[in-house]
């Protein structure tokens, strides 16, 4: 147990800053400053969701940080560690006793030609808004293509299925390969019952 008044900063307000956040807020002798650039928390394993218009994908800070912690809006530009301070760029500075970096991941680079100019990310909350943007911009009947078998694009596929949408799943080898076998048949049953065309086998990467 920590004690007397210890100053924690976490940067990042993804999953794993929240957390920590919330943990150690309610510590005694603990005040807790959570710096995040948006004002509301992302739920990014929803973001598939927020595509179709099933769910948001975006709640008020309000609603999942604990009422112990500081919710700062605002980008931390600079960590001087020596210090124990960290430089916001709105100007201000927060020092900390403690510093928990939580900024998250991205996704990464595919390399594949023209996919930065021409596919739809569901990584960010930004690329799924455009995505569905583009698809309420698109006619139904429009057929889809979702490149990757891993957790976002099967969620993905079947959404877009179960909207009745026309959806083709490039698995780039193996549907689920994090799945055990008989859970993997049964995802692809369900996804055929929907309509999706499976692409896997060693053919069924995407080039271009």
């Amino acid at each position: 147990m920590m004690n007397g008044n210890v100053a924690v900063v976490v940067v990042g307000g993804g999953y794993g800053g929240v957390t920590a956040a919330n943990r150690l807020a309610r510590r005694d002798g603990v005040s807790v400053t959570l710096v995040n650039p948006r004002p509301d928390f992302v739920s990014r394993i929803r973001l598939h969701q927020l595509v179709t218009g099933s769910k948001d994908a975006v709640e008020d800070f309000g609603e999942v940080l604990g009422r112990n912690v500081r919710l700062v809006v605002d980008t931390a530009t600079r960590i001087d560690a020596a210090e124990r301070r960290v430089s916001l760029a709105g100007g201000g500075t927060l020092s900390y006793d403690y510093l928990v970096y939580a900024v998250g991941s991205g996704a990464a680079d595919p390399g594949v030609p023209g996919a930065a100019e021409f596919a739809h990310s569901v990584s960010t909350l930004e690329g799924a808004r455009r995505l569905r943007s583009a698809l309420a911009a698109t006619p139904a009947t429009a057929p889809v293509t979702v490149v990757g078998a891993g957790p976002t694009g099967l969620e993905t596929a079947a959404e877009l299925a179960e909207l009745g949408r026309k959806v083709t799943l490039v698995c780039g080898n193996v549907l689920g390969p994090y799945l055990h076998a008989r859970v993997r048949r049964l995802v692809a049953r369900r996804l055929a019952e929907l309509g999706v065309t499976i692409l896997e086998g060693p053919g069924a990467r995407v080039a271009e």
